[in-house]
């Protein structure tokens, strides 16, 4: 995909997903199989669509008269708690679904929740002296090892020929990585945001490198993509075929309150719902909202990322045999809620 499209998207995809189409306005459709419904859960601005959904009552307008949350420690216990029925309905980074499928896992993509290029960030102490692509050789980088920081990390190694070897790389969840960052025991971290931006708050320190933009010396403000992470919306396959109506209806809430998230005129209403939700400050929520572009798109660009995503895990050893993305995409209910949202028809059906 092309620098230009890439530009393209971020900039016009808030305006393009903001223009709700007649038969998103209302969750309408025949009543779900089941009136139960568990989502996975999380506390940063991806879940603003799940949030809003709820609290504006349109899960209970669609025929879901309980609607649980429920957060995990790590992507791995979110997939089983999947796999085993405690939850229907997941949204992770696309990482752990592509390598459950490869790994014969059932699951199936319904959509993209946000397109998460901008959202990871490298961020690194002033006093490490990052300047250069080979500076990060001298310093302890903390990130979660197997996660889309992961693919991140070797992405980056691979564009600015670094041996990835080489990097010492510190295995710590988000929280632990702000204080070992503040404490000095490594010098950068790698996560997506709001840890961010609380890392820049806390110590002096820059972003050398977003998923997208490059904050080297050399190439400062240059586009380089090194993130494929897009956050999206995945079921299990027997939830999906034993309960058609019910995973429609499901999604055709979160596109709902996706669409009114995506819409420049109500951000300042959603930011106020989702902080007031989560107990979190509003002006941080605020100050990052733009890394989150919110587009449900099958298009080339989730082929891309998905893509290249599952060759990470193929070159990495996490799996044996890349996967074909729309083997386990399921396109045709996107199809008809919003039939312009699908550009690549997926192979996945009922």
């Amino acid at each position: 995909m092309s620098t230009t499209r890439r530009k393209a998207l971020i900039a016009s995809a808030t305006f393009a997903a903001g223009l709700a189409a007649p038969t998103l306005l209302k969750a309408q459709g025949p009543a779900p199989e089941v009136k139960s419904i568990a989502l996975g859960f999380g506390i940063d601005p991806p879940f603003a669509p799940h949030i809003l959904a709820i609290r504006k009552g349109w899960f209970a307008e669609a025929g879901f008269t309980d609607v649980k949350t429920q957060s995990f420690a790590s992507g791995n216990l979110a997939g089983e708690a999947l796999m085993a029925g405690q939850i229907q309905i997941w949204t992770p980074g696309n990482l752990p679904p592509i390598a459950m499928a490869a790994n014969g896992v059932p699951v199936v993509v319904l959509g993209t929740n946000c397109v998460n290029w901008n959202l990871e960030k490298l961020v690194v102490r002033n006093d490490a002296n990052v300047s250069k692509p080979e500076d990060l050789y001298g310093i302890k980088i903390a990130l979660i090892q197997g996660s889309t920081s992961s693919a991140f990390i070797a992405t980056l190694a691979k564009h600015y020929a670094l041996d990835e070897r080489r990097l010492q790389i510190v295995n710590l969840p988000p929280p632990e990585q702000l204080a070992a960052f503040t404490a000095k025991d490594v010098q950068a971290l790698l996560c997506w945001e709001p840890w961010p931006y609380r890392a820049l708050a806390a110590v002096p320190s820059q972003v050398v490198h977003s998923g997208l933009i490059s904050g080297f010396a050399a190439n400062k403000g240059a586009t380089v993509k090194v993130s494929n992470n897009r956050s999206i919306w995945v079921t299990s396959q027997d939830f999906a075929r034993r309960n058609p109506k019910a995973t429609r209806a499901v999604l055709a809430v979160l596109l709902r309150a996706q669409k009114y998230v995506a819409n420049k005129k109500n951000q300042d209403e959603v930011i106020q719902v989702f902080s007031e939700h989560l107990k979190q400050d509003p002006s941080m929520n605020k100050a990052i909202w733009d890394n989150f572009v919110f587009d449900p798109s099958f298009d080339e660009a989730y082929l891309d990322d998905m893509s290249r995503t599952a060759d990470y895990l193929l070159a990495a050893g996490r799996i044996r045999s890349k996967v074909d993305p729309l083997s386990f995409s399921h396109t045709s209910l996107m199809k008809e809620l919003d039939p312009a949202a699908v550009k690549i028809a997926g192979g996945w059906k009922a």
